[in-house]
């Protein structure tokens, strides 16, 4: 009697990649780029081609996956010298990475913003580096805070507002209805030129120096 060969399994990589928390922030991250905030962690699975209880052995719900990639986004943001440099001097370093790398993934800054940090150790660390150097640099206690949370605020809205036409105050229909505004978005634009810059940078180099120099005054 001939007996059927043993099956093997074939050498080699297997075809699907292993599951893994990071292939999982991966997948959410593009996820999220096309389909903002608001999606599901069934259609997440269905992106990695996984039943659902498979995401549940690395992260309880969609609060935790999302405060996962906050932490993420927070490690690329990076340090930038708070310990050794001036908070003021750091500070907007940090901010420039910090707009560069969460308004890579402009769908799910807005549910980044408004989560609260408390169970995501990344952002913890990350403004408690904030809040040590501008009490070190004499800054009053009661405005460490509401500092961080004006710059951080600024820095989002800047993020967002790259995404818009670099001309979205400009009154192209009726010009005559604002003739201030329209010379002073065409100058502007022109001011930027000169710079080899763009407006949007242009405006948030501007932004943030007046803001950083604004808290500075304000102690």
């Amino acid at each position: 009697m001939t007996t059927a060969p043993e099956a093997h399994r074939p050498a080699g990589r297997p075809r699907k990649a292993v599951l893994s928390r990071e292939r999982i922030l991966e997948a959410a991250f593009e996820l999220a780029d096309t389909k903002g905030g608001d999606f599901t962690l069934a259609a997440l699975a269905r992106n990695l081609e996984v039943r659902p209880s498979a995401l549940h052995h690395y992260f309880s719900g969609k609060d935790e996956l999302i405060a996962g990639m906050r932490g993420q986004l927070t490690r690329r943001v990076g340090d930038h010298g708070f310990e050794t440099r001036p908070w003021h001097v750091a500070i907007a370093a940090w901010a420039r990475a910090y707009r560069a790398t969460f308004g890579a993934h402009p769908g799910i800054i807005a549910a980044l913003a408004t989560m609260p940090v408390d169970d995501e150790p990344e952002s913890i660390i990350d403004y408690e580096r904030i809040a040590s150097a501008m009490r070190r640099d004499g800054y009053p206690e009661r405005r460490i805070v509401p500092a961080i949370v004006a710059i951080e605020s600024f820095v989002i809205g800047s993020a967002l507002d790259s995404l818009a036409p670099e001309d979205n105050l400009r009154p192209v229909n009726n010009p005559e209805l604002a003739p201030h505004l329209t010379s002073a978005e065409e100058r502007a634009r022109a001011h930027a030129a000169e710079l080899r810059t763009t407006v949007t940078m242009e405006t948030f180099e501007f932004g943030l120096a007046a803001l950083i120099a604004g808290l500075v005054a304000a102690a």
